[in-house]
């Protein structure tokens, strides 16, 4: 080969070795300082919605949405779910109706603030409070109950007139701890509904309908199967990443090397 011909040939070789994507880092391999990966930066730009258009999400779109959901991991792949999707507008706020409903028979008389203290009234607000703190011990939590208040005032709507409201059952037979396992499924939902540009909020107290035979009825809540949940889905209605909420920055017991050491 001439020294002319070898030349194109290593120009030639130059020329696709160019045209190849750099090597991407493999797992593990980043370095300290690095920028976010494209997983990561989805996990953090994510935002709980509550104003969404009227627009209609394509069944498409939700029926990708529970395939990703069907994958989620759980504890000796018992896969504890089933899903229960609601389009349906009358039905969704006959829904909204009905946990509203509950939330207005339980606001006024576990607020026991309303009364001065020594009389009955306050001392049936606080029996009835701590009565209801044993049937739903997280619910009294001020974040919670609050919203309890906001939607017993019609301040706003328990799915936010979502137009497409997605329930993950949970299948109380499963291994370990199945409320585990609907939590990491739901995490699948709202990911990926974030990753095909839709907007969701987990909605719990949605659970307000496990406690009716009717609606267990009509949503097709059959034992040994509970409603714990509920997601709403739907286009983002205004600018969400401008109201960031802070995380706080928890405590960490770093075991290493027989080493014991905290950071936050």
């Amino acid at each position: 080969m001439s020294d002319a011909a070898q030349n194109i040939v290593e120009t030639d070789d130059l020329e696709q070795a160019d045209q190849r994507p750099a090597r991407k880092a493999k797992p593990g391999e980043l370095e300290e300082g690095a920028p976010w990966n494209t997983i990561e930066e989805a996990f953090l730009k994510r935002r709980s919605i509550r104003k969404f258009k009227k627009k209609q999400v394509p069944a498409h779109l939700i029926r990708r949405v529970l395939e990703i959901g069907r994958f989620a991991p759980s504890q000796g792949n018992c896969q504890p779910w089933k899903f229960v999707v609601v389009r349906d507008r009358q039905m969704i706020t006959e829904m909204e109706d009905f946990c509203a409903g509950m939330c207005k028979k339980i606001s006024v008389p576990l607020d026991y603030t309303l009364h001065k203290k020594g009389t009955f009234a306050r001392w049936r607000s606080e029996t009835f409070l701590k009565l209801f703190a044993k049937w739903r011990p997280n619910t009294m939590h001020p974040i919670p109950f609050g919203a309890v208040s906001l939607i017993a005032q019609d301040r706003f709507k328990v799915f936010h007139h979502a137009p497409t409201i997605i329930i993950p059952l949970m299948d109380t037979r499963g291994i370990g701890h199945p409320q585990v396992d609907l939590g990491i499924v739901g995490t699948n939902l709202v990911m990926a509904a974030h990753s095909l540009g839709l907007g969701t909020c987990w909605v719990g107290l949605s659970s307000f309908l496990n406690d009716s035979p009717e609606w267990r009825e009509r949503l097709g809540v059959e034992e040994p199967y509970e409603l714990l949940e509920a997601i709403s889905v739907g286009y983002v209605l205004g600018k969400p990443m401008e109201n960031t909420v802070a995380r706080e920055t928890h405590e960490t017991l770093w075991i290493e090397d027989g080493k014991k050491e905290l950071f936050y």
